[in-house]
């Protein structure tokens, strides 16, 4: 029985090469994405004042953005406003977990991390963290979240635990960090450290593993954890970096013309989103810089004061934050080979241990397929151990 499901994992694997090999061939140049559609300004959606940050729950096309008003919740189909959730005086970072449907809002002058229920658009829960607590990022497979700047007068790079809602670890080297991402897959975080440097945090250990020069003050991470590079924009530099997680180093620099601010990847797509506040000729816009040839592909006029960039890689949809005219502008770039669409793993809970591991390689194959066919994100199980 053993050797008949084993088969029938490797067949499914199988199939998984033959759909990615009749599908990697498509490349998009850069001369053809006016052609293509390219990436369109869709709308502008109101929110409160000083948008600082935006995060995207794609399973449920849900869109949060923290203000100084609290964290509208905007529906992705209609592009509305549906509610507002007051999560404390200082609205700072906001993060999603989707494979739990939590949000996590920093209350920063207040020092809270808020939980938010996606299915109520309530706060379940407040964790007092200190004087401060300022960017936030999730690792949906472990259920960890992460939120830079908190405590009091000494302050760290807190590590909390979505089920307990508690802190499990504190650290303090890169306790100044003022900005954070996260790379499920590997199990890496990424802070943004004093010393003109990113910090490599293993999340299994919670130490620092690596640091790697970038020769500025970050002003944006993101991370793709399809291709395992990771992107830091610096309101000191016009450049983008890139950074293989592989080897915690800079492989690239992508000149965008002025300097960035938030930055957001589409795994599905392997495009990067950063956003450019006025210059000094005053024009501000977002870049779409193409992941596999680190050149910027397209330049989109959004006449404000872009901050913070998210996208759903289901929809290929991206948001911008806008501090300028209180609203989140709305950009759609759809390629050919993106189409919306998850595949979810099967539950394997209740299965034996070779079970479990055969069980979740089919999924996972099943998965990929999906995901090269259909456009999907990443899978809500792990592999089971």
């Amino acid at each position: 029985m053993d050797s008949v499901r084993i088969a029938a994992a490797g067949a499914a694997a199988l199939a998984l090469t033959v759909v990615i090999a009749a599908t990697s061939a498509f490349t998009l140049h850069a001369g053809e994405a006016s052609a293509q559609g390219g990436p369109t300004l869709v709308t502008k959606v109101g929110v409160g004042e000083s948008p600082m940050a935006v995060a995207v729950n794609p399973y449920t096309n849900r869109i949060y953005v923290a203000s100084s008003t609290g964290v509208s919740v905007i529906d992705g189909t209609t592009n509305t406003v549906v509610t507002t959730v007051p999560v404390g005086v200082s609205p700072m970072g906001v993060a999603v977990n989707p494979n739990t449907n939590r949000i996590y809002a920093t209350d920063d002058w207040g020092g809270y991390l808020r939980t938010i229920d996606g299915a109520t658009n309530t706060v379940v829960a407040t964790l007092y963290l200190g004087g401060f607590a300022k960017a936030v990022a999730v690792n949906p497979n472990t259920n960890l979240i992460y939120v830079t700047q908190c405590g009091g007068i000494t302050i760290y790079l807190c590590v909390i635990d979505g089920d307990s809602n508690t802190v499990v670890a504190t650290l303090e080297d890169v306790g100044s960090s003022l900005h954070v991402a996260v790379n499920p897959n590997t199990n890496r975080i990424y802070v943004s450290c004093p010393t003109y440097s990113v910090c490599v945090i293993n999340g299994a250990t919670n130490a620092v593993v690596a640091t790697v020069p970038v020769g500025v003050a970050s002003a944006g991470l993101a991370a793709n954890p399809n291709t395992n590079l990771i992107y830091v924009t610096s309101s000191d530099s016009t450049n983008v970096k890139v950074i293989d997680g592989g080897t915690d180093t800079v492989v690239a620099t992508v000149p965008v013309g002025r300097n960035t601010a938030g930055v957001a990847v589409n795994p599905n797509t392997n495009r990067i989103y950063v956003a450019t506040p006025p210059g000094l000729g005053g024009q501000s816009d977002v870049s779409v810089i193409d992941g596999a040839s680190n050149t910027v592909v397209a330049t989109l006029d959004v006449s404000a004061y872009p901050r913070d960039v998210a996208v759903n890689p289901n929809t290929s949809r991206i948001y911008v934050g806008s501090t300028s005219d209180k609203a989140v502008w709305v950009i759609e770039d759809l390629l050919p080979s993106s189409v919306g669409g998850i595949a979810e793993l099967p539950d394997v809970a209740e299965s034996n241990s070779l079970d479990r591991n055969l069980t979740a390689l089919a999924g996972l194959a099943a998965l990929a397929v999906a995901t090269v066919a259909a456009g999907g994100w990443y899978a809500r199980r792990r592999w089971v151990k």
